[in-house]
C-alpha cells in the first residue's frame, strides 16, 4: 500500500461565513480538483463547472503546494462561491492530493475534474442521473476531446480513439490492463465502492489504472455516456506528459502487479505473443518473476494464432494493432479460451 495521506491544511473556503465555514447540507456531488501550478487554466476550468446546469455539488479543491500563485487565485474564487472548498498541502503529488479530497468530501456521488481541463455544461447533469437511474453502475465516464487539437500527440490522439470506442461495461473490463480504458477526469464514482478498494494511492504508477483495477477487481460495474463532455488540455505541464507514474516502466510494473493478482496468480509458466520490443520487454520482465515463457510468436503477428497447442492458458498477447487484436480475440475464444480467464491482451 502507499504512504498515509497527511491531513491538509484548511483555510477560509467557502464565501458568507467565518473562515473555515460551509453549508450544512451535505450535496449530492462532490467535485474533486487536484490543482498544482494550474495558474493560466484555472479560471476557464473552474468557470466550466458554476455553468453546470447541476447545481447541487460542491467543488473540493486541493491545492498541491502551487507556486504559481494557484493558491491565492483559489481562495479569490471560493469568497465568490459558497459551493468551493479550498484545502493546501505541501506538494505531494496527484494520488494524494486526490485522497486529501475525497477525505474532505461530504457527497455519496464523486466526480473528478482536472484544474486545466473543462467539463460541458451537462455534464454533471447526465451522470447524476444515469447513477440514479443505474443504481448497479460503480463508475460513469463520457466520451472526451484532446483540445487544442493541433497540440495532441500522436500517442494520445490514438488513446483518444481507443478510449471513446469503449462504451460497454465488458469493453471496459476486457481492455483495463491496455491502458486506461476510462479518462479519470471524465468519471463520477460511487462513494462506497471506491472506499471499499481502498481509495485513492499512491503506488508510483498511473493512480486511474490503479483504482479501475481494484474496483474491477471487487466486482464494480462501469459505464460510459456516448456525448462528448469533458475536454481534456494538451500542453507539456501536464501530468500526462511530465508525469513519472505514467512513464512506461510504470505501467509495466502496475500491468506485473495486477497479472500477479489475476491471469498468472499460482501459475510457473505463460504463453507470450507480441512482436519486438514489446515482445523482448515482456519476455524479460515475466521471466525476472520466475515465470517460464514459451510459444513465444516472433514477427508480425498473424490474422489468426497457429497452431493452437503451443497456446494453451495462460497466455498474454502484447501489440497494439486493434485489428490484430480482434483477430486473435476471435481465433482465441473460437478455440474455447475465455478472456480474461485464459488470455489477456497487454499493449
Amino acid at each position: 500500500m502507499g504512504s498515509p495521506v497527511p491531513a491538509p491544511a484548511r483555510r477560509p473556503a467557502v464565501a458568507g461565513g467565518p473562515p473555515g465555514s460551509y453549508s450544512a447540507r451535505v450535496p449530492a456531488v462532490s467535485v474533486l480538483v487536484p490543482v498544482r501550478d494550474a495558474a493560466p487554466w484555472l479560471a476557464s476550468s473552474l468557470a466550466s463547472l458554476w455553468r453546470q446546469t447541476f447545481r447541487d455539488f460542491e467543488v473540493v479543491a486541493v491545492d498541491d503546494g502551487s507556486t504559481d500563485g494557484s493558491g491565492e487565485m483559489l481562495e479569490r474564487a471560493a469568497a465568490g462561491e459558497r459551493r468551493l472548498r479550498v484545502f493546501h498541502t505541501p506538494p505531494r503529488g496527484l494520488p494524494r492530493a486526490l485522497a486529501a479530497a475525497h477525505a474532505r468530501a461530504r457527497a455519496p456521488l464523486l466526480a473528478r475534474h482536472d484544474a486545466d481541463d473543462l467539463s460541458h455544461r451537462e455534464r454533471l447533469r447526465l451522470q447524476h442521473d444515469f447513477l440514479r437511474a443505474h443504481p448497479r453502475v460503480a463508475v460513469v465516464g463520457a466520451r472526451l476531446r484532446l483540445f487544442p487539437a493541433a497540440a495532441a500527440r500522436a500517442g494520445m490522439r490514438r488513446w483518444a480513439a481507443w478510449h471513446n470506442s469503449l462504451l460497454e461495461h465488458e469493453e471496459m473490463a476486457r481492455e483495463a490492463l491496455i491502458d486506461s480504458p476510462l479518462a479519470h477526469g471524465t468519471a463520477m464514482l460511487r462513494r462506497a465502492p471506491v472506499e471499499r478498494a481502498g481509495g485513492w494511492v499512491d503506488r508510483g504508477w498511473p493512480e486511474d489504472m490503479d483504482l479501475w483495477l481494484r474496483l474491477l477487481e471487487q466486482g464494480a460495474r462501469f459505464a460510459k455516456l456516448p456525448r462528448v463532455l469533458y475536454a481534456w488540455r494538451q500542453h507539456p505541464a501536464s501530468a500526462t506528459w511530465r508525469g513519472a507514474a505514467c512513464g512506461r516502466e510504470r505501467i509495466l510494473a502496475l500491468q506485473l502487479h495486477a497479472l500477479g493478482r489475476g491471469l498468472l496468480r499460482g501459475r510457473r509458466e505463460v504463453g507470450l505473443v507480441g512482436v519486438g520490443a514489446s515482445l523482448r520487454r515482456w519476455s524479460s520482465a515475466l521471466a525476472a518473476r520466475g515465470l517460464r515463457v514459451r510459444a513465444l510468436e516472433r514477427g508480425r503477428p498473424q490474422p489468426a494464432p497457429r497452431p493452437a497447442a503451443p497456446l494453451s492458458p495462460p497466455v498474454v498477447l502484447v501489440f497494439g494493432a486493434p485489428q490484430a487484436r480482434r483477430r486473435w480475440r476471435e481465433a482465441l475464444t473460437g478455440a474455447g479460451l475465455a478472456e480474461g480467464v485464459d488470455f489477456l491482451f497487454l499493449a
